[in-house]
């Protein structure tokens, strides 16, 4: 077996690290009993929800790989995401350091997610989410300005160990009274909001979290993986290397 081909399969000690977290995240998930009763309109007696159950958000509208126990002031979940691309030799007469390299190649990047979540009260929430980004892209992402592979990390010496890429303190300030249905994700974990309100985020998350969304290209596991069609395609030279 040639050294290339070892290196293919070889995988660092940091990704096993976050492998394994994931993989007991998903058992404990799919074994543990409820930890906490469920605070729904329908749970509590409210009549509206109990007419027509399908008013209610539901959780299952995520995608999932195992059936799981819903938490109310809690949320755990993980996503892994490997894009492997290739492309054949071809003619190149012109190029050089940072040009894309004419010879046939191939390249796996991969991005490992832990989002965790803590509801204090019904207006206040604490949210961390720890990453490990790694493998390459094709000639480690030079020689195409919209390049074709959203999660690759442009810079080939950063480290590949898990680091914090969300840390954030969520405050709802209510301006009303009257309640809306509101769906969880790993973003907000409230079941319901006061349908005028301020909403205060402090820590460390990225603007286009929130901000500036593209219907087709925001999601690199579901959607276009072009750089380009990336939110607005302009964030690649506003952000650092990690986004």
């Amino acid at each position: 077996m040639s050294d290339s081909s070892v290196r293919k399969f070889i995988i660092g000690r940091g990704t096993w690290c976050v492998l394994s977290l994931l993989a007991a995240c998903l058992l404990w998930m799919s074994c543990a009993p409820r930890l906490c009763a469920q605070e729904n309109p329908a749970a509590s007696g409210g009549a509206a929800a109990a007419a027509d159950p399908s008013a209610l958000p539901s959780d299952n509208s995520l995608t999932t790989m195992f059936p799981h126990e819903e938490w109310d002031r809690l949320w755990l979940s993980g996503q892994a995401n490997f894009i492997s691309q290739w492309h054949p030799e071809f003619h190149s007469p012109y190029q050089g350091k940072n040009s894309l390299t004419p010879e046939a190649q191939d390249a796996t990047s991969r991005v490992l997610t832990l989002y965790t979540g803590w509801r204090a009260t019904n207006t206040t929430e604490f949210l961390c989410d720890v990453q490990e980004t790694g493998g390459h892209g094709l000639s480690e992402a030079l020689g195409a300005a919209g390049f074709f592979n959203l999660d690759v990390v442009r810079n080939p010496l950063l480290s590949k160990a898990p680091y914090v890429a969300r840390l954030m303190w969520h405050q709802v300030i209510a301006l009303s009274g009257k309640k809306v249905l509101a769906e969880r994700g790993p973003y907000s974990l409230f079941r319901e909001l006061p349908e005028r309100r301020l909403e205060v985020r402090f820590g460390k998350f990225s603007m286009v979290d929130f901000f500036d969304l593209n219907s087709y290209g925001t999601d690199s596991s579901l959607q276009f993986m072009n750089w380009a069609v990336d939110n607005n395609g302009a964030y690649d030279y506003a952000a650092d290397t990690r986004g």
